[in-house]
């Protein structure tokens, strides 16, 4: 298992961001009709957003092999129309697995970059709950639902997350510089991430 530290990024501050807003949204009950945050009249109980129920919760400790071999180099040239340097895989524990493919020559913190990731802690209807804050617009990829939202922070990216399975299920998180390179991404890595479920 390779743990490779990072300096934090635009791209990941954002995974933080919705996190936490994810809290703040479990805490007050949100949820989409029929997931887990619905609740029979009078039940205490808050949403439950994690991924325990999950058979494909192992794709959220996918190593450097699997998770960079979503995409390969000539896709990744194609979407970010430069040749890209070598993946750069991080593993947070308990967080999230990602891999990013960034322009050759870029720093970390460029915006021109492609960016898969699995959060470990968050299921798809807490995903959807966090979406509708920011205003997520309905997408399907690759057959999966999705939602697509463009992110304004220190710069400005696109981002769309994909449904891998049901309601408990894992999300794949994708983000480029466009939204047109966001579901470029989404379009050629969600196959291969399904197949390593």
């Amino acid at each position: 298992m390779e743990r490779k530290l990072t300096p934090i990024n635009p791209f990941y501050a954002a995974t933080t961001v919705m996190l936490a807003v994810t809290a703040v949204v479990a805490g007050c009950g949100g949820g989409t009709k029929g997931g887990p945050a619905s609740r029979p009249s009078g039940s205490t109980r808050q949403a439950d957003y994690s991924l325990a129920k999950s058979h494909l919760r192992v794709l959220t400790t996918l190593h450097r092999a699997q998770l960079c071999s979503v995409l390969s180099a000539a896709e990744a040239r194609g979407i970010l129309h430069a040749p890209p340097a070598a993946p750069v895989y991080t593993h947070h524990p308990g967080v999230a697995v990602t891999c990013q493919w960034m322009k050759r020559g870029q720093r970390g913190t460029s915006r021109e970059q492609l960016y898969v990731s699995i959060p470990a802690s968050i299921n798809w209807t807490g995903t959807q709950a966090v979406d509708r804050a920011l205003h997520g617009q309905a997408v399907t990829i690759d057959g999966h639902p999705g939602l697509a939202a463009t992110l304004r922070g220190t710069g400005t990216w696109a981002q769309v997350d994909v449904a891998l399975g049901g309601d408990d299920d894992p999300v794949a998180e994708y983000r480029a510089p466009t939204m047109a390179a966001a579901q470029a991404l989404a379009t050629a890595a969600t196959p291969h991430i399904m197949a390593l479920g």
